[in-house]
């Protein structure tokens, strides 16, 4: 069929004519990076990718019918039947149901595809830039049970704050989801934590947020889920650029860009930020504690960053793809002298083509990174300060993997393995009454391997099953001692969706394993914040998640709507536990503390109310509590809010777009004890922009309009959250 359907197209391309056509949302917008297949006689036969402009192109003269069948990110996928004679085509895409998001996290083969077995959410390119968030973990903030270490923003925070927790999973600075950049790593190889800047922002094409633990795929990083940022691929000569300020001293520049010619492929981004940032010591404080003093300045921070690809696409369908990333940043952290700088250097390659019936991909990444960071001691009327700890983390770290994936009838195969190393040090020179101690260097090395397997099973159009598990194997051991551990773990996974009937209403469930292991960070290296010190401790041994979800997906017409259950067991949870608390000083340390269970549901929905104007509704609702044997059996679990809801309005209409996005947070506690609250936190963001000429657009937005003051950390000093942020700025798209 295929032999002839490629004869049909060279008989039909000697007229010499051309197919064209665009692809847009319902406002009239242009979709970019849709994915736009020709088919003839039942068989493909092209496949192209648009661009900026949402044009596309084949050369050929319809003198018989073709069909088109177009998917892109967030758009559930349309079809076109093309007359003969026909030469332009008009596709317009609809919004996608939830479990119709086209998505490659799921099945980590490179390939979308929709599989609504998983609880998945995308955010577009387009999302992106026209809400009012400025960086990705506050335009995460929306996704149902999304939070981070305390409530901080990653652009004023330290970002040993930025640790990722889904559904009620946390309670320590590293993350317990992993946060992947096209398949690389973002988290903190050391720490865990995650540099959210290190992509351009004009350079991201989607977000993709599988909740719900992912070990069976991505291994002992991916308890919780996983969050990938996927950039964009230019079909053609295209380019972004970003430019904006605002208060609070706040500046951006962010550029993109790239093309196609033969079977090469290059694009290149940059970025650079800053703000000045605000003072987040609140000026009342409770009873006992001095507010904010002389002493106290700003957070602020500023970034610069450099990412560039370049790739082949030869004829027998084998590619290549290299990428360098580069990236450096500046922080003050509230007070003259205490500081942190960092500096990574990443880069990764790919190979990938047909071998075997099936897609062979093999991958390999590594890099360099340097961390410092002074803390220092403030006295009690806060007038004055002085240094007591100057550090460095030095990291190098790398990973190389490998998977094929093969149609086999109603199956689809996926078999991998991977393997990572991370050697780190924690370099500690401490201070007292200004004079340098003698330096302590902590530090080990860490190996990582595993294997794993998927079968993806469409037992009838209405009913998909898959099945699937990972091994993983974890080596750990210290630069300055004998000391060394080893663990093993299988993580099973098995989810199952089910589509009711003709309807559009589909059931779905899933249960499965997972693995974490301690990171260096937790082992060797001692931090403070506030009156706060917290000790690492290289006992630590690894956790271990049991968990499942259930839930329905309703779709009628414009409408369309997701409840989904869950609940999970975190056995040997690594928190931070209190050892004493006094008024001059907290001293608390990492520990395997007890058994951490949470259970919820998430709630989420959207509707068009006429053709240029959509509703969202998004909402988890959590109960996080330790349930061992030890003395925090019944504590909830510590930076877990008990909710978070958000509402998003949407209106685009020719050159006109306006969004709005306004989310709670519900109360949550700092510490294991929870002596320590942080209170419910309300923030409305507001965004508009207009086409001003050809493609250039000009904005205005504004985060936290009401001005809110909300808690973000007490330690036992009360910070306070980002005030009203406002900015202005161009979006400049070309072609």
């Amino acid at each position: 069929m295929y032999i002839v359907a490629l004869a049909l197209l060279l008989a039909l391309g000697q007229g010499g004519g051309a197919l064209t056509g665009t692809v847009m949302d319902p406002s009239g917008a242009p979709v970019p990076d849709a994915t736009v297949r020709l088919e003839l006689a039942g068989a493909p036969v092209g496949e192209f990718r648009t661009g900026n402009d949402g044009q596309f192109e084949f050369t050929i003269d319809v003198t018989r019918g073709v069909r088109v069948i177009v998917t892109a990110a967030g758009f559930a996928s349309a079809t076109e039947i093309v007359p003969p004679g026909g030469h332009a085509v008009q596709v317009t895409l609809q919004p996608a149901p939830f479990f119709e998001a086209v998505n490659v996290t799921s099945s980590r083969t490179g390939v979308p595809k929709s599989d609504p077995t998983v609880t998945m959410t995308v955010i577009t390119s387009a999302e992106l830039l026209t809400s009012a968030a400025v960086t990705l973990d506050d335009a995460l903030k929306m996704v149902p049970g999304f939070t981070l270490f305390r409530r901080t923003t990653s652009r004023t925070a330290n970002p040993t704050t930025q640790g990722v927790s889904l559904r009620g999973i946390g309670g320590t600075a590293q993350s317990r989801s992993l946060v992947l950049a096209d398949g690389v790593p973002l988290n903190d190889a050391f720490g865990g934590w995650v540099y959210w800047d290190k992509v351009p922002q004009v350079a991201i094409d989607r977000i993709e947020v599988q909740r719900g633990s992912g070990s069976d795929l991505y291994g002992a990083d991916a308890v919780g889920g996983v969050v990938q940022i996927l950039t964009l691929r230019p079909v053609r000569p295209s380019a972004r650029a970003l430019l904006e300020g605002g208060n609070l001293g706040t500046g951006r520049v962010s550029l993109f860009g790239g093309a196609r010619a033969g079977g090469w492929r290059y694009s290149t981004g940059g970025e650079w930020f800053t703000i000045d940032g605000y003072k987040p010591i609140a000026e009342r404080q409770n009873p006992g504690i001095t507010p904010r003093g002389p002493i106290d300045g700003n957070f602020g921070s500023s970034h610069r960053s450099a990412i560039a690809s370049a790739g082949y696409q030869a004829a027998n369908g084998w590619r290549f793809d290299l990428t360098g990333n580069v990236f450096s940043e500046d922080r003050q952290n509230g007070t003259a002298l205490s500081i942190n700088t960092t500096a990574s250097r990443q880069g990764s390659g790919e190979v990938a083509g047909g071998i075997g019936g099936g897609l062979l991909t093999l991958r390999a990444f590594g890099g360099t990174q340097d961390y410092h960071q002074t803390f220092t001691t403030v006295n009690a009327a806060r007038t004055s300060e002085v240094l007591n700890r100057d550090q460095s983390i030095p990291t190098t770290s790398g990973g190389v993997g490998g998977q094929w994936v093969r149609p086999i009838g109603a199956h689809a195969l996926l078999v991998g393995a991977e393997g990572r190393y991370i050697e780190g040090s924690s370099i500690e020179t401490p201070y007292a009454q200004g004079r340098a101690l003698a330096t302590v260097d902590a530090g080990g090395r860490q190996r990582l391997g595993s294997a794993f397997v998927q079968d993806t099973i469409a037992v009838t159009d209405r009913f998909t099953l898959v099945l699937g598990a990972h091994g993983d194997v974890w080596h750990s051991t210290s630069k300055r001692t004998s000391d060394s551990k080893s663990s093993g773990s299988f993580n099973p996974r098995a989810s199952a969706s089910y589509r009711i009937s003709d309807s559009a209403v589909t059931v779905r469930g899933a249960v499965y394993q997972g693995f974490r292991a301690p990171t260096l960070n937790e082992f060797y290296r001692n931090f403070s914040s506030g009156n706060t010190q917290t000790r690492p401790n290289a006992e630590l041994g690894p956790e271990k998640l049991t968990g499942g979800d259930a839930g329905i997906l309703i779709s009628r017409g414009p409408a369309s709507a997701r409840i989904t259950g869950f609940w999970t067991v975190l056995d040997h949870a690594i928190s931070t536990v209190t050892l004493s608390s006094t008024r001059q000083a907290i001293i608390r340390q990492r520990a395997n503390a007890d058994t951490l269970r949470a259970a919820g549901v998430e709630f989420e929905g959207e509707v068009r109310l006429a053709r240029t104007l959509s509703l969202a509704f998004n909402s988890g609702i959590v109960s996080s509590r330790f349930h061992g044997d030890t003395n925090l059996r019944g504590k909830r679990a510590p930076q877990v809010p008990t909710y978070n809801m958000g509402l998003s309005l949407r209106y685009m209409h020719q050159a006109w777009t306006a969004s709005s996005q306004f989310r709670v947070t519900g109360p949550q506690f700092e510490d294991d004890l929870n002596a320590f609250t942080l209170r419910r936190a309300a923030v409305w963001d507001v965004f508009g922009s207009r086409t001003i000429a050809g493609r250039v657009s000009a904005f205005v937005a504004v985060e936290n309009l009401l001005n809110s003051t909300y808690d973000v950390g007490r330690t036992p000093i009360l910070t306070t959250g980002l005030p009203r942020a406002a900015r202005a700025g161009v979006v400049i798209t070309l072609p």
